[in-house]
């Protein structure tokens, strides 16, 4: 993974996720976006290999940012981080295309050897 994007509201939470890709990406280079117009540009201007993708936002839900992601660059893989443990959504972030659901409320190690199992084919 060379380049990551992380899409997500709150700037301490931009920094661990930052430093998450960084520590299972090294040399990884991030963008980050905090709302979802600021990710659509980002993904109309750069490509990605990964996308680390909020669902709450000021401006929309994140399942809009991964549908634009998965048209515009078909081979990055979207794994959503939210506080959200139920199906309702689970279901609609898959449907648009999220290939991982994680939940912020892990630890560093948890969430550091599922984005790897994510990363290595792992279904969500």
């Amino acid at each position: 993974m060379k380049s990551g994007l992380i899409l997500e509201d709150l700037n301490d939470m931009q920094g661990w996720h930052e430093s998450l890709l960084r520590e299972v990406f090294p040399g990884i280079r991030c963008r980050r976006a905090g709302t979802l117009a600021g990710a659509l540009a980002l993904i109309s201007a750069e490509q990605f290999d990964i996308a680390l993708i909020d669902l709450g936002l000021p401006d929309g839900c994140g399942t809009q940012a991964i549908q634009h992601l998965r048209q515009q660059q078909e081979q990055a893989l979207c794994i959503v981080v939210t506080i959200y443990d139920d199906n309702d959504h689970l279901f609609p972030a898959l449907k648009a295309g999220a290939q991982g659901y994680l939940l912020k409320d892990q630890t560093r190690e948890q969430f550091i050897h599922k984005l790897l199992n994510i990363a290595n084919g792992e279904p969500p």
